[in-house]
C-alpha cells in the first residue's frame, strides 16, 4: 500500500473537484450528494465512493502511488438518461479538475471505465465510473 496520508490527500481532493464542479450541482444538486461516508437514505440522483485502491508506482527512487478510485450513482427518477448524464458531469468535473491543492503532484488523471444498468427493482439505474490517478510526493 502506499503512503496513507497521500491517499487521503487525493481522495479528498478529488471530492472536492467533483462536489464544486457547476455541472456536477445541476445534477447532483447545490451541496452536490456525492458521499465518501455512510449517508442514511440520500436523495436521488447521488454519487457514492465504492472503492479507493492504492498501490506505490514508484519507478525512479521517488514516491508514486497509482490511484484506482470508483464512484457509482443511482438514479431512480430521471432512468437511464439522469443516469448517463451524472456519469457524463463526473467524467467533465475530473477532466477540469485542479489538483493543485491536492498536496501531491498529480501526474497522470483519466477515466478509465463508465457503464450505467438497470437494477433489480426495475426502477433504479446503477451508474459506475473508474478513475486512474497517478500522485508523486511534491517537490520540497
Amino acid at each position: 500500500m502506499g503512503d496513507m496520508s497521500g491517499e487521503v490527500a487525493v481522495q479528498a481532493a478529488l471530492m472536492a473537484a467533483l462536489r464544486e464542479d457547476t455541472g456536477v450541482q445541476a445534477i447532483f444538486g447545490a451541496n452536490a450528494r456525492i458521499y465518501d461516508d455512510e449517508t442514511e437514505a440520500p436523495a436521488f440522483p447521488y454519487a457514492r465512493l465504492e472503492r479507493h485502491e492504492c498501490r506505490p508506482a514508484g519507478a525512479s527512487g521517488g514516491e508514486a502511488s497509482e490511484h484506482g478510485i470508483t464512484l457509482a450513482v443511482l438514479s431512480r427518477y430521471g432512468g437511464l438518461r439522469e443516469a448517463k448524464a451524472a456519469l457524463a458531469a463526473l467524467r467533465a468535473a475530473f477532466d477540469g479538475a485542479d489538483w493543485s491543492g491536492a498536496g501531491r503532484q498529480i501526474v497522470l488523471a483519466y477515466t478509465t471505465y463508465s457503464d450505467v444498468m438497470r437494477q433489480f427493482d426495475r426502477r433504479a439505474f446503477r451508474g459506475v465510473i473508474r478513475f486512474r490517478i497517478i500522485s508523486e510526493e511534491e517537490a520540497a
